[in-house]
């Protein structure tokens, strides 16, 4: 078989689509429980084996009831407790600590104090009553005399020369350290060796 040519005549047109003869039925003319035609279902809503006919589905389950915000006071509650005990423990672990230290320090303290006592002998309290260690030589007081420039340290200087024991003291304290003034008063105006004693005052 040969395709027609074009000497064999024109080719020809296939018919063109004609809308339906039939109309869509009228609104009320489909049965109930029936579906129109052309009408759309969705899936699963109607039931192969009796034709077309929608099956009801089942009512949605109803929404839970809301529980108030306890979820997050329950969060809160807890965040509250977590931080209380963290509090505590650090509080109770503080104390301890505080506590182990001073231990500590006191033992290490003893400690020191024993072996600087058993190193210096007496040296490591020279006064431990408070006054004079026995027996204290004395000489006779010495002028002052080229101690310094100060005129209110040297008032001092002079006082204790006189015999005013009380501003051999305040010399010492208000001198500058390892200043003339300061080893002047250490010696009680001559008096005595320096740091025989721990006060002027106590060879009254």
């Amino acid at each position: 078989m040969s395709h027609p040519s074009p000497a064999d005549g024109p080719t020809p047109v296939p018919p063109s689509w004609d809308p339906p003869s039939w109309a869509p039925p009228a609104a009320g003319a489909v049965p109930a429980g029936a579906v129109a035609p052309g009408a759309w279902t969705p899936w699963g809503t109607w039931d192969p084996t009796a034709g077309r006919t929608p099956v009801t589905l089942p009512a949605p389950a109803p929404a839970a009831p809301a529980s108030g915000g306890r979820p997050v006071l329950t969060a809160l509650a807890t965040a509250a407790v977590l931080a209380l005990g963290m509090v505590l423990a650090a509080t109770v672990g503080a104390l301890v600590l505080t506590g182990a230290a001073d231990d500590v320090g006191q033992a290490i303290g003893e400690g020191m104090t024993s072996s600087v006592t058993e190193d210096l002998g007496w040296y490591a309290d020279p006064y431990p009553t408070g006054g004079v260690l026995g027996s204290v030589e004395q000489f006779d007081p010495v002028a002052p005399g080229g101690l310094g420039s100060d005129p209110v340290l040297d008032g001092y200087a002079q006082s204790c020369f006189d015999g005013n024991l009380q501003a051999c003291d305040d010399l010492y304290l208000e001198s500058p350290p390892l200043s003339a003034y300061e080893e002047y008063a250490t010696t009680c105006g001559g008096r005595v060796k320096q740091y025989e004693v721990p006060y002027c005052t106590d060879l009254d």
